[in-house]
């Protein structure tokens, strides 16, 4: 069943009605004075009810907007009698058409298997002090138009390290090692930065198995605010990372690098928000290689053609090979959003 009749309104609106509160206890675990608390934080949210004969919620989708390109579900309900009917998808698909914005959802292995099956990218997450036994998730639902249309690179890029110079592109054949460094880096930033590290992910060729690449570990780094650079830089600094440059019109991306030989594999380490479509796009294309052997052999033969070009005319910079590799890439986005 999907409903029709989908009601937006404020949370505040109905604090006091029992099936809300219902609702709300099922989605949270909070009762007593932990549920008024959570009612009084959810006031101003959005809610997206379902309500039944006599008005009252059958289910509900608590959310609020993170940014201009995301909203976050933070409680998902569904009354027992009408689960596993398609009304939990239909108040998500009802929030993005709403919103026409990236879906962000935290959750847990009781509700993890929903929201693989709708089409959640879902990666573990750091452990919600409210839940400290549960292992935790960040899900986030594409939407298709922002993941499609990614903003253009920001052409005022702060450099914070030394603009760098042009040299020769190195490629080197897929390696083993690269899932351990990644291992052994995601392991370093989780214990940095605990619950600030939403989520770690190893994404970029050296995340593709049988995929040659740059010799360069990449990993997509998930805080609240990648702007808020004292949540989390100076801890990664004491780590052993730089931060090398700063993109604020660019999804409020920032680029830190490994640095001191031998301690750290080389790392770009990105830093993006929940919700953002390049970490998405970037997944989407990292899957699809893993999946399709024809196009990641493909791929290989046009980095090492673009690798080749940049160097007979004397290097130049990463920017420059990525030029080269864009058609093929653009093709195959194309046809993985076809899909």
């Amino acid at each position: 069943m999907t409903p029709q009749n989908l009601v937006v309104a404020r949370s505040a609106a109905f604090s006091t009605n029992s099936a809300f509160r219902a609702l709300l206890t099922e989605a949270s675990d909070a009762t007593g004075e932990a549920l008024e608390t959570l009612l009084s934080e959810i006031s101003t949210m959005n809610v997206l009810l379902y309500p039944g004969p006599n008005g009252d919620p059958l289910a509900l989708a608590v959310y609020h907007r993170l940014d201009s390109y995301a909203v976050e579900i933070e409680y998902l309900a569904v009354a027992a009698a009408l689960r596993r009917r398609g009304v939990g998808l239909a108040l998500v698909n009802k929030v993005q058409e709403l919103e026409m914005a990236m879906i962000v959802a935290r959750t847990d292995d009781d509700a993890i298997e929903f929201y693989r099956v709708v089409g959640f990218q879902c990666s573990a997450s750091a452990t919600d002090p409210r839940w400290p036994e549960n292992q935790r998730y960040l899900c986030v639902l594409p939407f298709l138009p922002l993941v499609q249309e990614p903003l253009e690179d920001d052409a005022s890029v702060q450099w914070v390290q030394p603009v760098p110079q042009p040299m020769q592109i190195e490629l080197v054949p897929p390696q083993e090692s690269w899932a351990r460094d990644f291992a052994k880096v995601k392991s370093l930033i989780k214990q940095t930065l605990g619950a600030r590290a939403l989520a770690v992910q190893h994404l970029g060729s050296t995340s593709v198995p049988g995929l040659p690449a740059k010799p360069i570990i990449d990993i997509v780094l998930t805080v609240d605010d990648p702007a808020a650079e004292g949540e989390y830089v100076k801890d990664l600094v004491a780590a052993g990372f730089a931060l090398r440059l700063r993109e604020p019109g660019w999804y409020s991306h920032r680029l830190l690098v490994s640095v001191g030989q031998g301690v750290l594999p080389a790392v770009n380490l990105h830093v993006l928000g929940p919700g953002s479509p390049e970490t998405s796009r970037m997944r989407s294309f990292r899957d699809w290689l893993r999946m399709h052997d024809t196009d990641r052999d493909e791929y290989a033969r046009v980095k090492y053609l673009a690798a080749a070009n940049i160097n007979e005319h004397g290097g130049g910079l990463v920017m420059d090979y990525n030029a080269v590799k864009e058609p093929f890439i653009q093709a195959l986005y194309a046809r993985i959003f076809a899909s």
